[in-house]
């Protein structure tokens, strides 16, 4: 089963439509000509001001926002939007496609935030010519490497993300060659969601060897990571199911509550409605309902959550076009080997934990755990002084279970 926290904890806030580049491929559903969305571009996105009332509603909520776009940075009240972001103690990252006016000032600006968690940068391709097909901007792939190498040198940790096409699919590992020489922490590879693209969007086979070419690189150890949750019955995957609507939530330029950013879905205005209505609005639950039936027999239903409901809904489907058959639980795949760990190690938490009416939530930046009521014990257990050993004898195996769950998500540590 997968809770409905009561308000969502992570957020993507979209600050603007302007951008840089001319990705043919862009996710941002609010530039489509949907008869919901007509006449939104007229309207002048929200100013720093009411940025800071809609912060005032999330702040109580959020473990760490998105800052993303459009290009966030040019946002003519960038500066004063992160200030307000920082403000409030929200932990935050900036996703954007490193093509910055004042780049020096820009980095110094950032790397002075102490409540800054990284950059997601775009890197469409190893070379120019596979970047800029999808960037659309001759030159954008020098300045954005140019501007990766500055981010780093700031001490600045950046993950790039790679939207998977054509151009790009036998490349993937040269694309994670020049990431890590750059200096990139992470890569994360994401399905590309949205209308057809003929020539550059995958097929379904082509996705599957991409797919699989990724966590063969995650086996080797590789910094690889999925970005957007790939159904488990088109190939078994490492990818994780989506919160949105769960824990999860988008705010457009113009304050509207979505399911996601890849979501054209209005929830409620956060100028105009509180968070809590918006969250719990009819939109938002169908938006949560929209689950297809088969997926709830699936045995693997609980790591995918159904795929992709905002890319169905986009296309006018039932359900994500990349979902085959329900896998029978006893065909569901493995675990992983689990972990060996010392009996004497002592849990230490690294979460804030929320209290919910179904039991608790552990957050730590972008993991989300529920947790049922009956978990208070062990939880309390976790103190930094009581031993996996001792855990073991009170709590049985499930308890061990847990602790390499949570461990694997960094919500604990375990010194000895």
């Amino acid at each position: 089963m997968i809770h409905t926290l009561s308000a969502p904890v992570l957020y993507s806030l979209e600050l603007t439509p302007a951008c840089n580049n001319r990705c043919p491929g862009c996710y941002n559903v609010f530039i489509d000509d949907k008869q919901t969305r007509r006449g939104q571009l007229r309207h002048r996105p929200l100013n720093a001001a009411q940025w800071a009332t809609v912060l005032d509603q999330i702040a109580p909520h959020a473990s760490r926002v998105k800052l993303t776009g459009g290009e966030a940075t040019l946002h003519p009240d960038f500066a004063a939007i992160v200030r307000a972001v920082a403000d409030r103690g929200i932990e935050f990252s900036l996703f954007t496609n490193g093509r910055w006016l004042q780049p020096e000032i820009l980095l110094d600006f950032l790397a002075a935030a102490p409540q800054l968690t990284g950059l997601v940068i775009s890197l469409h391709g190893h070379t120019a010519a596979t970047h800029e097909l999808f960037s659309g901007v001759a030159g954008s792939f020098a300045e954005t490497v140019a501007n990766i190498r500055l981010a780093v040198a700031r001490g600045i940790p950046v993950t790039t993300s790679t939207v998977l096409t054509q151009a790009n699919q036998h490349a993937l590992d040269a694309i994670m060659d020049l990431a890590l020489a750059l200096g990139a922490r992470h890569v994360t590879f994401n399905r590309y969601l949205g209308a057809p693209l003929p020539g550059s969007d995958l097929s379904k086979q082509e996705l599957i060897r991409a797919v699989n070419l990724i966590d063969r690189l995650k086996a080797a150890g590789r910094p690889a990571q999925f970005g957007i949750c790939v159904p488990q019955c088109l190939t078994p995957n490492s990818s994780s199911g989506c919160l949105a609507g769960v824990a999860y939530a988008t705010v457009d330029p113009w304050g509207n509550l979505r399911p996601c950013n890849h979501s054209y879905l209005l929830a409620g205005n956060l100028l105009k409605q509180s968070l809590e209505a918006a969250w719990h609005s009819h939109e938002m639950q169908a938006f949560r309902e929209a689950v297809p039936a088969q997926c709830h027999e699936c045995g693997v239903f609980s790591t995918c959550h159904g795929g992709c409901r905002a890319v169905a809904m986009e296309l006018g489907l039932e359900k994500d076009p990349l979902i085959g058959d329900a896998i029978p639980l006893h065909a569901a795949p493995r675990l992983p080997a689990p972990l060996k760990l010392h009996p004497d190690m002592k849990p230490e938490p690294r979460y804030r934990l929320r209290v919910e009416q179904f039991g608790f939530v552990l957050l730590r930046g972008n993991a989300v755990v529920s947790l049922r009521p009956d978990a208070q014990p062990l939880l309390a257990a976790f103190n930094g002084k009581t031993t996996l050993r001792t855990l073991a004898q009170d709590f049985g195996q499930p308890a061990l279970s847990l602790v390499g769950t949570l461990y694997q998500k960094g919500l604990l540590a375990l010194p000895l």
